[in-house]
């Protein structure tokens, strides 16, 4: 496969494992890969199986659309900002019940004018 293809898709995997706290070995194992191997993956250099890309999505609650093409297919979402997405996309359950309460103090300032 191409590097052009196969970089950002290694930058989303590095990005989505980081996020959740997990280290490169921790996942090798879950996946039953080597750690040098999701190493590969996240420098673009390798490729996971499909095998293995199903099993990181289920692992990390992503989609496959996601990860291949960084695509949210969402109308919703489309209109967000990125960052939003991201940490819809990527966050940790944490990252997502934070901006939660944001979005929980935004809702009550808006109620709060009316």
């Amino acid at each position: 496969m191409n590097n052009d293809f196969l970089i950002p898709i290694g930058k989303r995997i590095a990005e989505i494992r980081r996020s959740n706290h997990v280290t490169q070995e921790a996942l090798a194992n879950e996946l039953g890969v080597s750690p040098k191997h999701i190493s590969h993956v996240e420098c673009g250099t390798s490729s996971l199986s499909l095998k293995n890309f199903s099993m990181f999505c289920d692992l990390f609650h992503c989609s496959l659309d996601y990860l291949i093409f960084g695509n949210n297919k969402n109308d919703v979402l489309s209109k967000l900002p990125p960052e939003i997405t991201q940490i819809l996309s990527t966050g940790t359950d944490a990252d997502i019940d934070r901006l939660n309460r944001y979005l929980q103090v935004y809702i009550e300032l808006l109620n709060a004018n009316d």
